[in-house]
């Protein structure tokens, strides 16, 4: 099976990962967490984390080929469940109907930022 691996530059660079490996038509995306390209955390909290968060990702699927409208599947690990509901509204942003099937975790700790 060929792999390809997808890291593209306008986001920050990968320690030691991908940021996506791609293999024939699917793509698996690496956790995303809210930095700039700089690998510096945005300012602003959680909301403007999660937005940078889906923008990164944006970016790693334009560079897979591939794009939001693709994503079937969401992985959401939080550390406090009372952000659940602004992640939600900004998710509505970012997808529309059917959207994706998601999963959302709340965890002590994260490992970024």
């Amino acid at each position: 099976m060929k792999k390809e691996g997808i890291s593209p530059e306008r986001i920050f660079e990968p320690m030691g990962w991908s940021h996506a490996i791609k293999t024939g038509n699917t793509i698996y995306l690496a956790g995303m967490v809210g930095f700039d390209e700089h690998r510096n955390i945005v300012e602003g909290g959680f909301e403007a984390q999660t937005i940078k968060i889906f923008e990164n990702i944006k970016l790693v699927l334009e560079a897979a080929g591939a794009s939001l409208e693709d994503v079937v599947k969401l992985n959401i690990y939080v550390t406090d469940m009372d952000n659940i509901v602004r992640f939600r509204e900004i998710r509505s942003r970012y997808f529309s109907p059917p959207m994706p099937a998601s999963t959302g975790v709340e965890v002590s700790k994260l490992i970024l930022p």
